[in-house]
């Protein structure tokens, strides 16, 4: 799953926003991740004060002149501690991989902490980490490590619209099926999301 997409704070009630990146080749001991772009829509849902649960799903753009690959993610995330004085987010989550012409499907799990702070002018750096072991039936359990951060941008629209851009670079750590090298492969990118947060009101 590429990039956080998650700055730590929770949407005014239903949020929908649309991202998209681009992250640099990486070729490992036995293990080769090539140049990807990627791109899809997140939508989340408040349920409570401090909790929200999220739905996402994206492409690789390039993919679709060969053999089409996306992925779909679920995921709940959760405030522990709310500009005290830092917010402290949590997050988890499923997700699945599908690519059409190798006729392939992978399973992944993931969690995560969000570390953020609110400031003026709706302005919230954040920096945070996750991990998400993925699993190729018939084959292993890849252990993925990511981390970054980045900037959001929430300025209010209206009394109950938020708008939403955010910038982030992550980078990721693939690990072979023992934790240890050969296998192993490193990346970075940059990911741009974009998109509007509704309710009937603003975010605490």
């Amino acid at each position: 799953v590429y990039g956080l997409r998650f700055d730590g704070s929770m949407p005014v009630n239903t949020e929908i926003s649309a991202v998209g990146g681009v992250f640099p080749g990486s070729m490992g001991d036995d293990l080769t991740l090539a140049d990807t772009s990627v791109a899809g829509l997140v939508g989340r849902q408040r349920l409570g004060n401090e909790i929200a649960v999220a739905v996402a799903g994206g492409f690789a753009p390039s993919s679709l002149d060969g053999s089409p690959a996306g992925v779909v993610e679920l995921e709940l995330q959760g405030r522990v501690l709310n500009e005290a004085p830092v917010t402290l987010s949590v997050l988890g989550g499923l997700d699945a991989y599908g690519q059409v012409d190798a006729e392939s499907l992978m399973f992944g799990a993931h969690a995560g902490a969000i570390v953020s702070r609110r400031l003026p002018g709706s302005i919230r750096p954040y920096a945070g980490v996750k991990i998400n072991p993925v699993y190729n039936p018939g084959d292993a359990v890849y252990p993925w490590l990511q981390y970054g951060g980045g900037v959001s941008w929430r300025p209010r629209l209206d009394e109950s619209t938020r708008g939403l851009l955010a910038v982030e670079a992550s980078g990721y750590h693939g690990f072979g099926a023992d934790l240890v090298s050969p296998g192993d492969i490193v990346t970075w990118g940059v990911m741009v999301q974009a998109g509007a947060s509704f309710g009937n009101e603003v975010e605490k």
